[in-house]
C-alpha cells in the first residue's frame, strides 16, 4: 500500500514540475523569413500583371535561397512550375513539380496542388493514362474545386454530355514525341470552340470513338498517317467529316470525299511563290539546290514545273546530301556563274532553316551578291533571323500563318490565343483553329448540317473554304525577312 502511495506521489511531482516549466517560445521568425516572404509578394504582384518573366526571377532566387524543403521554396517552385506550364514549356513545368512530389506528402496542400497541374500537363500531352493517375492522388478539398471539376470532366470517358447536342472529336493518336504539336492542335480546336454550345472530345485510338453519342460536326486530326486508316474507317462509317491540320499526301485526300485538310498543299504552296517570282519580281531565271530526299526531290520538281510554265527558266541544278553543312561547293560555283555575268536571279532552297543558316554566309563570302534567296514554309521560324542574322535579309517564302499579319481576323486570333495561353500562336495552332471552325460553319441557320464541301468562312490562315479535292482554298501567307523580322506582304 505504501509503495502504491509513492508512487502516486512521485508522479504528483513531476506533473508539478512540468507544469512550473516555462512554455516553449515559438518559432523565432528571422530576418531572411521576412525577406522573402515580401519576394514572395511580389512576384505574385508581377505575375498578377503579366510580368512572367520577370516573376519566374524572383521564384528562382526564393528557391535557391530558401532551404530545401522550407515551405516558401516550394510554393515558389510550384508557381513558377504554373508559369511554365502556361507558357508551354511542359517539360520545365513537369520537373519542378516531380521535385515538389518527392520533397512532400499528402499531408501537405502543396502535394496535392503540384499532383493536380501534373494531371493537367500530362493530358496535354496526351498522356490519358498519367493524367488519371496524379488526379487519383489528388485531394479535392485541397485544390482549386473549378480546376479539378474541369480536368475530371475532361478525363472522363464516355463523356458526360449533359444536354449538349453537338461535338467535335480531337483524334490525337500516337503522341509520343509529338507532345508539343498535339498541345498546340488541342490549343487550336479549343480556343475555336470557346463561347460556342459545342463540346470538345479528346480520343487517342479508334477503339475510343465507339460509344460516341450526340451529334458529331467531324473529327479534328490525327497528326500521323499511321493513324489515319482506323479514324477514317470511322468517321466514313458515321458519314461525318474529318479534318486534318497536318501535313498529307495529296493521293490520300482523294481517298475519300469526307477527307479534308488545312495544312497547305505542296504543290499550292510552290505555284503560289513561283508565280510571285514571274508576275510581281519579274525573275525570269533562277537556280535550285535541294536535298537529296524525298521532300527535296519533290519540291525541286514541282518548282521547276511551276516556274517554267509562268515563263521562267531554271539555269542551274543541284541536289546535295541531306546531312551537308559546308555548302562551299556550291557557293563557289555560283561565284563562277557570277564571273561569267549569267548569275540567276533568284535561287530556291527546299530545306529546313539549318541548311539555309549555313549556306547564306558562304554565298556572302564568295560575293554572290544580288540573288533572290527563296524557300519554303519549313523556313518560317524566329531562329532562321536569330541564326541567320544579316545573312538571309529579304529572304522570301511561305506558309499558312504569319502572327504579324495586318488582317484583322489573324490579329484577333493572335490576341486571344496570347491571351489564354501565353505564348505565340504556330502555323499548326492556326490550322488545327481553321479546322475547327470549318466544323462550325457547317451547321445551318436551321441548325441542319451542310456538306463541308460547301461551307464558306474567313479562315486565320487564309482559308475561305475547300476545294473539291478536300484541299484548302486559300491565299498562302507571302513572307519576307526585312528588318531583322519576318514580316508579311501580301
Amino acid at each position: 500500500m505504501w509503495f502504491r502511495i509513492g508512487i502516486c506521489l512521485s508522479l504528483l511531482g513531476l506533473i508539478w514540475a512540468c507544469a512550473q516549466r516555462p512554455s516553449v517560445p515559438p518559432v523565432e521568425v528571422t530576418p531572411t523569413t521576412v525577406r522573402l516572404e515580401r519576394e514572395m509578394q511580389k512576384a505574385q504582384e508581377l505575375e498578377a500583371k503579366g510580368e512572367e518573366q520577370e516573376a519566374l526571377f524572383v521564384y528562382k532566387g526564393i528557391w535557391e535561397e530558401a532551404p530545401l524543403s522550407f515551405p516558401l521554396a516550394l510554393e515558389a517552385r510550384l508557381k513558377a512550375a504554373g508559369i511554365y506550364e502556361k507558357r508551354g514549356y511542359l517539360d520545365k513545368a513537369q520537373e519542378l513539380l516531380e521535385f515538389i512530389v518527392r520533397r512532400t506528402g499528402s499531408h501537405q496542400a502543396v502535394y496535392h496542388k503540384a499532383q493536380l497541374l501534373l494531371a493537367r500537363i500530362c493530358y496535354q500531352k496526351g498522356d490519358r493514362r498519367g493524367a488519371l493517375s496524379h488526379l487519383k492522388k489528388v485531394d479535392p478539398s485541397l485544390v482549386p474545386s473549378r480546376d479539378y471539376q474541369e480536368l475530371e470532366a475532361l478525363l472522363t470517358f464516355p463523356p458526360p454530355f449533359l444536354g449538349t447536342r453537338y461535338y467535335i472529336v480531337l483524334a490525337t493518336g500516337e503522341t509520343q514525341g509529338l507532345e508539343r504539336e498535339v498541345s498546340q492542335v488541342r490549343r487550336g480546336v479549343e480556343l475555336a470552340l470557346e463561347g460556342s454550345e459545342v463540346r470538345l472530345v479528346e480520343v487517342a485510338s479508334p477503339d475510343e470513338l465507339e460509344g460516341l453519342g450526340g451529334t458529331v460536326l467531324g473529327v479534328v486530326g490525327p497528326l500521323l498517317f499511321k493513324d489515319l486508316d482506323g479514324v477514317l474507317a470511322w468517321a466514313q462509317d458515321k458519314n461525318v467529316p474529318l479534318v486534318t491540320p497536318a501535313f498529307v499526301r495529296p493521293d490520300v485526300v482523294s481517298q475519300s470525299p469526307l477527307f479534308f485538310r488545312t495544312s497547305m498543299p505542296l504543290d499550292q504552296e510552290v505555284a503560289y511563290i513561283a508565280g510571285f517570282l514571274a508576275s510581281k519580281l519579274k525573275i525570269h531565271n533562277m537556280a535550285i539546290f535541294y536535298p537529296d530526299n524525298p521532300y527535296g526531290r519533290v519540291m525541286f520538281g514541282l518548282m521547276e514545273d511551276s516556274f517554267t510554265k509562268k515563263g521562267g527558266e531554271v539555269d542551274l541544278k543541284r541536289s546535295y546530301p541531306p546531312d551537308m553543312q559546308d555548302f562551299t561547293p556550291l557557293a563557289s560555283e555560283l561565284a563562277r556563274w557570277k564571273e561569267a555575268h549569267v548569275l540567276p536571279q533568284a535561287l530556291y532552297v527546299p530545306d529546313i532553316w539549318k541548311r539555309v543558316v549555313l549556306l547564306a554566309p558562304q554565298l556572302l563570302f564568295h560575293d554572290v551578291r544580288g540573288i533572290t534567296l527563296v524557300g519554303t514554309s519549313l523556313w518560317d521560324t524566329p531562329r532562321l533571323v536569330r541564326e541567320g542574322k544579316g545573312y538571309i535579309e529579304y529572304a522570301l517564302f511561305t506558309d499558312t500563318f504569319a502572327s504579324g499579319s495586318p488582317y484583322l481576323p489573324v490579329l484577333e486570333f493572335y490576341y486571344r490565343y496570347k491571351m489564354a495561353y501565353g505564348v505565340d500562336p504556330t502555323p499548326l495552332a492556326a490550322q488545327a483553329y481553321d479546322a475547327a471552325r470549318a466544323l462550325l460553319a457547317s451547321r445551318g441557320e436551321d441548325k441542319g448540317l451542310k456538306p463541308l464541301s460547301n461551307v464558306r468562312f474567313l479562315g486565320v490562315t487564309g482559308m475561305v473554304g475547300f476545294d473539291e479535292r478536300g484541299d484548302p482554298l486559300r491565299v498562302p501567307a507571302l513572307l519576307m525577312v526585312e528588318g531583322g523580322k519576318i514580316q508579311q506582304i501580301n
